[in-house]
């Protein structure tokens, strides 16, 4: 299905917005006396910059292996080249085109508890660009606690989903029978 204009539009907006977040964390371990990058930010921003560039990388070949990264371990000691990398998948996300997140492509995937299997399954762009920018929330969340712990500045949405974020704000906002009847994001419309 052909996303709307205004469903592109919101999902790339979302993109830059995570990756916003992800230049920001790099940029404050950059700061005079930030704990080392390479202690604990470094390997997750690591692992979530070569998610979104496997995700880039499917535009030739129309499959994606997110399990076939380099695993850069320079990018895990340099909060500079991870904000230049971050910035580069950030310029390419501001010129995507709204068709290209329709376009089918196979994602290959080793599995099984020890890797000893392989399968691939059918998904789109876009919906691999919704994997990836959740998957990056879901690091975020798992580095919340380290960035209050050594007084980096991160919002009180950081490392949270979407739909919790809506959920805690509509909480704050209402009435307990309000509660009840409120869904926490805008449910989308099934094409007929």
């Amino acid at each position: 299905m052909l996303p709307t204009t205004a469903d592109a539009q919101a999902l790339l907006a979302y993109a830059g917005n995570v990756l916003g977040q992800a230049l920001a964390l790099a940029a404050a371990h950059e700061a005079p006396g930030a704990p080392p990058f390479a202690d604990h930010v470094g390997p997750h921003l690591r692992h979530v910059i070569e998610h979104y560039e496997s995700w880039l990388g499917a535009v030739g070949g129309q499959h994606i292996d997110y399990d076939r990264r380099a695993r850069d371990a320079a990018l895990e000691r340099s909060p500079a080249l991870a904000r230049a990398r971050l910035q580069a998948i950030q310029q390419r996300l501001a010129h995507w085109p709204r068709l290209q997140l329709a376009t089918p492509l196979g994602v290959h995937a080793c599995i099984g508890m020890a890797g000893e299997s392989a399968c691939t399954t059918d998904s789109s762009f876009g919906r691999e660009l919704l994997f990836v920018n959740s998957h990056a929330v879901h690091h975020f969340a798992l580095l919340q606690l380290h960035c209050r712990q050594h007084g980096i500045p991160v919002g009180a949405d950081f490392g949270k989903a979407p739909a919790t974020v809506a959920h805690e704000r509509a909480r704050a906002h209402a009435t307990p029978h309000d509660i009840e009847e409120r869904t926490p994001c805008p449910m989308a419309t099934p094409a007929a």
